[in-house]
């Protein structure tokens, strides 16, 4: 047997998404000349490509002032903190979930899971 074959993680050893233990980067990029802020959960890396979280769950948050060529405001990126922490406890709440990321551009902000299958994720947009 090749001795590097990688042993899967046990999805009931996924730390919550409320665990402090989570470690992030930061990333930044332009698109269009504008740019993106990506922040990347570092502690996701072993589960990359799990079995058992085959699933994309986004949200996109549209901005209420848009900027375009730019980031949010102070005050709106403090309510789109306000927004994630309903998010993931919602989603937390809800199924097992890794959160990878979340992407910041002038016009909107994206929050992304990855989550099982069979999940109601009507009901959990519906509760968010």
């Amino acid at each position: 047997m090749w001795p590097f074959t990688r042993k899967e993680l046990d999805i009931k050893s996924l730390p919550s998404l409320s665990d402090g233990g989570h470690r992030w980067g930061v990333a930044e990029a332009d698109i269009d000349s504008s740019p993106l802020v990506v922040r990347y959960n570092q502690s996701a890396r072993n589960w990359i490509a799990h079995p058992e979280l085959p699933i994309k769950l986004g949200f996109a948050i549209p901005l209420n002032s848009p900027n375009e060529g730019g980031l949010p405001a102070l005050d709106e990126n403090e309510q789109l903190n306000d927004i994630e922490d309903t998010i993931l406890r919602i989603v937390d709440s809800r199924t097992p979930a890794l959160h990878v990321l979340a992407l910041t551009t002038g016009v909107m902000k994206e929050f992304v899971f990855y989550i099982p299958r069979g999940v109601n994720i009507e009901s959990i947009h519906n509760s968010i």
